[in-house]
């Protein structure tokens, strides 16, 4: 099954718009961040509200290889202490439908469109410079580096071209301890306001 985005392959403004950022020329953006949140653009809506003391990214959009299948992926966060909150709108640009989750369960939140998986790994320092997410993480001043907790929350559009995710991290002392990191993970989702856009 794909990861959902790169980053877990790793895991062995007032109201004006921030610029989209696309360091590898992409002609698209398929977010859109502010001071207020960001917003995706692509064929599913969602507004995803900046809490209080949060940050908000520069939106960065590239094209990818996933499964032998070519992305187009915009990513933007959210983060802060707590953790990070990154949202990523992607289209499968052959047309595939290789965006197919209909296999994980479905999440209830942040609506009925979404499922979710859960995972937790130690990310070690040498891992990150080579992982596009979680070196998007760094460069935004947001540490990768240690135990992460992580659920994603994924939605796609009926013939699996489009796909929304939302995905919560933070840093946990050990990965075992499941109950614990949960609920860290369920106080980052409570700080969200996440809605149809």
């Amino acid at each position: 099954m794909r990861l959902a985005l790169p980053l877990l392959a790793a895991l062995l403004a007032a109201c004006s718009t921030v610029p989209a950022a696309a360091p590898e020329g992409a002609p698209f953006a398929y977010l859109e961040s502010s001071q207020r949140g960001i917003v995706s653009r692509n064929a599913l809506p969602l507004r995803v509200r900046r809490p209080q003391g949060f940050r908000v990214t520069p939106v960065s959009s590239r094209t990818a290889t996933f499964g032998d299948h070519p992305y187009e992926v915009s990513l933007a966060a959210l983060l802060s202490d707590e953790g990070a909150v990154m949202v990523h709108a992607e289209r499968v640009a052959d047309s595939s439908g290789a965006s197919n989750y209909d296999d994980l369960p479905l999440a209830g939140w942040p609506d009925e469109r979404f499922r979710v998986r859960t995972m937790c790994a130690a990310i070690p320092a040498e891992a990150v410079a080579g992982e596009h997410d979680l070196a998007f993480l760094a460069r935004n001043g947001w540490d990768p580096v240690g135990s992460l907790a992580l659920e994603q929350y994924l939605a796609t559009t009926p013939d699996h071209n489009q796909e929304l995710v939302v995905s919560l991290a933070v840093r946990v002392a050990d990965c075992a301890r499941s109950e614990e990191n949960a609920a860290r993970l369920r106080a980052l989702r409570d700080r969200l306001s996440v809605t149809r856009s």
